[in-house]
């Protein structure tokens, strides 16, 4: 067999591998790319939050059931958050039942509410004492989350935040001024009760009631 026949049969050959190579992969990298595409919001980012939000706060939280969490993770669902610490005995005793009767009286709609309650002694606050001040008040885990941040500091820039004031007084005494703040779904703040009585502001469960009603099941 001449040497210019081989080369010429040898070139088919190997235009024809190529050829089925292509047509192949054509058939496959549609489908590839379908996949890619299905997938992609699976690893999309979580929606903007708006500058002002409370969520944009870098605060890093721990609760009762020793979760570490972080404020962002509360976005979603409407939330009142408010602060307290687990040895007072003059008004946190008193924000705990009201935000208790609070949510009771949302009936129905409180299932669409959370209640985070963040503690301004992050020095002697463990989850430990938290969980059992759940128990020992009541408290739904489901609805209330009572949490404790990671340091002073972190504590001091919620206070601020949520415009509570607080100091050590001594021997364990906390000094804090009462301020409940309702949350949307972004962090914004929606309303504000600061109304230290165990029976429920009337004007503010009509306004969570107002917000929960905004809320897609």
């Amino acid at each position: 067999m001449s040497a210019p026949l081989t080369l010429a049969r040898t070139v088919r050959r190997t235009m024809l591998g190529t050829t089925l190579a292509l047509s192949l992969l054509g058939s496959i990298w549609p489908a590839s790319a379908a996949s890619a595409t299905a997938a992609a919001p699976a690893s999309a980012s979580p929606a903007v939050l708006p500058g002002n939000s409370l969520y944009q706060l870098d605060i890093s939280l721990t609760d009762a059931a020793n979760q570490r969490f972080s404020l962002r993770d509360m976005a979603g669902t409407p939330v009142l958050v408010t602060m307290f610490y687990g040895d007072c005995n003059a008004a946190c005793p008193i924000i705990i039942e009201t935000l208790k009767r609070t949510v009771e009286a949302l009936g129905p709609n409180a299932a669409r509410l959370r209640v985070l309650m963040v503690s301004l002694d992050p020095f002697n606050d463990s989850p430990a004492g938290l969980a059992q001040l759940v128990k020992n008040k009541q408290l739904d885990p489901q609805r209330f989350r009572l949490a404790v941040a990671r340091d002073e500091s972190q504590t001091r820039l919620l206070a601020g935040a949520l415009q509570i004031k607080f100091r050590q007084l001594g021997d364990g005494v906390i000094n804090h001024t009462t301020r409940i703040a309702l949350l949307d779904g972004s962090g914004l703040t929606k309303a504000v009760s600061t109304r230290l009585d165990t029976t429920p502001d009337a004007e503010f469960v009509k306004q969570i009631n107002s917000l929960l009603k905004t809320v897609k099941n």
